[in-house]
């Protein structure tokens, strides 16, 4: 799968110098400048050399950014910090939802609504739901992922249908690693959370169509995982799977609060070769070139397992790690890949 030069011109995000490398050098220089000039001077020494640790603070945070991608562009630091995103074809709006009593507080839902999208008397949409990954909240796939200006060019170029896209907050409010599952000591039910009370508020304040095979679910790294075991284990729910970086389990934390049987019974790496799948499951698959060779020989093997069963499997890897450049990157090639198996 592969898109002419000016779409991939179109969903390169724009004014991406936050996750650059030259102004990590400049703030080295200017750290470096500052040693120096402290070391040299008698008064003023301490201040110098002040100055020249928060200049390095600021460099080695930025170069963290620059290795994960996390804040990329400007875009992205206006959603992190609450704000809008200018220029768009669609429109992004920040809503409140949750579920106390399943331990799930009112946190930040983004949606993401198409061009031309009016509600009450229009046509409906397909949904596509973004899962982030951990640690990780709701604004990740709109800021890091870039996912509305990707959505954008996307839909004004015909390439995918007109869709609604929801971010939902996993974790709860938190920092804890839901893997989208339902706590077995009674803590967060994010599992139940998502299929019997943000899916059906998003259909009931929205003009989406209903049918499970309109609404996908995509996601990165622990929310690739939960597209993935959500998406096969809830066809009654689901549709197409977008699964970005992911791990065929949900990891030893999750081993130890489930047991050994609960365990396999969520993890696709088990499950795959008997789970009942009614009808066909429409599966993108993508990772970077640079992870490890654990996390590719993994996806490799779901991949082989998803093949074996029959299903419609594709795959596309990017020359980059375990980060959000590869997510942001795999997302428009996935969507493209879902769009061809929704409800025509």
């Amino acid at each position: 799968m592969t898109f002419d030069p000016d779409v991939l011109r179109a969903l390169t995000p724009h004014g991406a110098w936050f996750g650059s490398w030259p102004p990590i050098l400049v703030l080295a220089l200017a750290c470096a400048a500052l040693v120096t000039v402290g070391v040299r001077r008698r008064r003023r020494r301490v201040p110098t050399l002040v100055a020249a640790g928060l200049v390095l603070l600021v460099g080695v945070v930025a170069g963290v950014n620059a290795v994960i991608g996390y804040v990329p562009t400007t875009d992205a630091a206006r959603v992190m910090l609450g704000g809008t995103l200018p220029g768009l074809a669609g429109s992004l709006h920040e809503v409140r939802v949750g579920a106390p009593d399943l331990g799930i507080p009112e946190a930040a839902t983004y949606v993401y609504l198409p061009p031309g999208y009016r509600g009450g008397s229009g046509p409906r949409y397909p949904v596509v739901y973004l899962f982030h990954g951990t640690p990780g909240r709701a604004a990740d796939w709109f800021a890091a992922g870039n996912a509305a200006r990707a959505l954008d060019v996307l839909i004004t170029r015909r390439l995918v249908p007109p869709m609604i896209a929801v971010a939902p907050d996993l974790n709860g409010g938190g920092l804890h690693d839901t893997e989208c599952l339902d706590d077995p000591a009674g803590g967060r039910q994010v599992e139940t959370y998502l299929r019997t009370r943000l899916v059906p508020w998003v259909d009931g304040h929205y003009d989406t169509d209903p049918e499970p095979a309109a609404r996908l679910l995509a996601g990165m790294s622990a929310g690739g995982f939960c597209a993935l075991d959500q998406g096969l284990r809830h066809r009654d729910t689901y549709g197409p799977i977008i699964s970005i970086l992911p791990f065929g389990d949900p990891g030893g934390d999750w081993r130890e609060r489930l047991g050994p049987q609960r365990f396999a019974a969520v993890s696709p790496s088990s499950y795959l070769p008997t789970i009942a799948l009614p009808g066909p499951v429409p599966v993108f698959l993508c990772t970077g070139e640079e992870t490890s060779r654990a996390e590719r020989d993994g996806i490799d093997a779901l991949q082989a397992q998803l093949t074996a069963r029959g299903e419609p499997v594709a795959r596309h890897d990017v020359g980059d790690g375990h980060s959000w450049r590869t997510a942001r990157i795999c997302l428009p090639y996935g969507l493209v890949f879902a769009a061809r198996y929704l409800p025509q």
